[in-house]
């Protein structure tokens, strides 16, 4: 947090105020593209980009995804009987918490009936995005995405690494193109059933072949068409299905898209996001009042 919001903080508390400065946060300006994937990164539906976001981006948001493309369907490594092929949500927060360096934690939840003994909070997965090299005129962006290995059960563990670029078509029309490679291994700890607390022991090298709709297996890639920084189009390979689908940003903060997965099924998700290093206007007069 910059001095700037410490020190209009501290004008607002002292008259009395509560509050505001949430308020504030939500309401400050937005730069930079919010669309993201599935998982809460920027991104397409289902793959990620290398897009670098401003410092102190943040967002959070939801996604659905419907049940013929479960990525724990059939998986040797759950934890516990659910029955294949449901639906699932996917809830994530993402935070720019330095320059290149991104941190997201996403929950996913199975829709429908769960087991009395294995409902809860849901699959926790934590993950660090890092911008190698940032976009110039002459190349792209590219960047590395790792998952914390801590968890039992990762349905959208991910070891990847992406490019992107940003062509101009016209005034009014952009699209971004991505390609990446995802590792069909990881690390899980699935072993550790029951003994959540215990993060360092029983890790096992994985293979995501072994399920019938592993996420980001492979060659993946795609391109999205924008319409003056509002709306547009997308498509893309997510190592295992074409997916196309459409998106808009509404009053620069709140995103909606949706799209269908393999011409079969629907998804879709929305986010919102905020800077947190920009003041707006009435406290920014406050910080400057209080330093005289």
């Amino acid at each position: 947090m910059n001095l700037g919001l410490l020190t209009a903080a501290k004008a607002i508390c002292k008259r009395g105020y509560r509050l505001c400065l949430w308020m504030a946060l939500v309401i400050s300006p937005l730069v930079g593209q919010a669309q993201v994937n599935i998982s809460g990164k920027a991104g397409l539906l289902n793959i990620p980009t290398a897009r670098v976001l401003n410092d102190g981006t943040f967002y959070i948001g939801y996604h659905y995804n419907p049940s013929n493309y479960d990525p724990r369907a059939n998986d040797p490594n759950k934890s516990v009987n659910v029955a294949e092929k449901q639906s699932s949500s996917i809830y994530y927060m993402t935070l720019a918490l330095l320059p290149r360096l991104e941190i997201n934690l996403n929950i996913f939840r199975i829709n429908g009936y769960i087991p009395l003994k294995a409902r809860g909070i849901g699959d926790r997965q934590f993950d660090i995005k890092y911008a190698v090299l940032t976009e110039r005129p002459r190349r792209p962006s590219v960047a590395v995405i790792v998952s914390a290995p801590f968890g039992i059960d990762n349905s959208l563990v991910t070891y990847a690494a992406v490019a992107t670029k940003n062509i101009t078509l016209s005034e009014t029309v952009t699209t971004e193109v991505t390609v990446g490679f995802g590792s069909p291994y990881y690390f899980d700890r699935s072993d550790n059933v029951g003994n959540d607390f215990d993060i360092f022991s029983n890790y096992k090298l994985q293979n995501k072949n072994d399920r019938p709709n592993p996420y980001l297996s492979g060659p993946f890639g795609g391109a999205s068409f924008t319409y003056k920084k509002k709306a547009g189009g997308m498509i893309e390979w997510d190592s295992r299905h074409l997916n196309l689908g459409a998106y808009a940003t509404l009053f620069n903060h709140w995103t909606v898209q949706a799209g269908v997965i393999n011409f079969d099924q629907i998804t879709f998700g929305t986010s919102y996001s905020v800077s947190l290093f920009h003041l707006p206007k009435r406290l920014g007069r406050s910080a400057a009042a209080v330093k005289h």
